[in-house]
């Protein structure tokens, strides 16, 4: 210690000396507890804060999914009914290429023998075979039937799977009338 320096120099009482440290210690520990009352505040603050902030983005993007779920919902009825419609539709179609088409039979049984003879009566059974009558104005005539009759026989005319002929008669008019069963494939 120097001489004349009396900035180290304490001349109080042991007592008073106590107090003044006993006043630093409570002013360091005010300040120590402000701190740490101000980083407990920020952190229930910033917690609050998360929760609450977390709350609101989680309904923010339930609000989205039940808006996307509301779209696919309606969009999976327009599915559902688009398949339902394909599904019908294969249905019809399924039924349409196996229905008998009764306008292209008669063409077929009409083309068959062209006109050379000509086809008179049309019945059709209900096993799909036709009973026909033709009418040949000559013997020329009754041998093509009879030709054409074995061709279609042997499979050489598509569509007709066989020509029976059950009889031939001579009419007062001077043709022949011949009939036959007509089964289509």
């Amino acid at each position: 210690m120097k001489t004349g320096d009396s900035s180290n120099l304490n001349l109080l009482p042991s007592q008073a000396k106590f107090q003044a440290a006993k006043m630093k210690l409570k002013v360091t520990l005010r300040k120590y507890m402000l701190w740490v009352s101000i980083v407990w505040a920020t952190i229930v603050v910033g917690v609050l804060v998360m929760y609450f902030g977390s709350d609101l983005v989680l309904k923010v993007q339930n609000n989205n999914y039940d808006k996307a779920l509301a779209s696919y919902k309606g969009m999976s009825q327009d599915i559902v009914l688009t398949q339902l419609l394909k599904y019908r539709a294969k249905v019809v179609g399924q039924v349409l290429s196996n229905r008998f088409e009764y306008s292209s039979a008669f063409m077929m049984v009409n083309s068959i023998f062209g006109d050379r003879a000509k086809v008179e009566k049309f019945e059709l059974d209900e096993n799909k075979q036709f009973n026909v009558e033709v009418t040949a104005g000559d013997k020329e005539t009754v041998d093509f039937v009879e030709d054409r009759a074995a061709e279609v026989n042997e499979g050489s005319f598509e569509g007709v799977k066989s020509i029976e002929i059950i009889g031939a008669s001579y009419t007062l008019y001077g043709n022949w009338l011949i009939k036959m069963r007509i089964i289509l494939e």
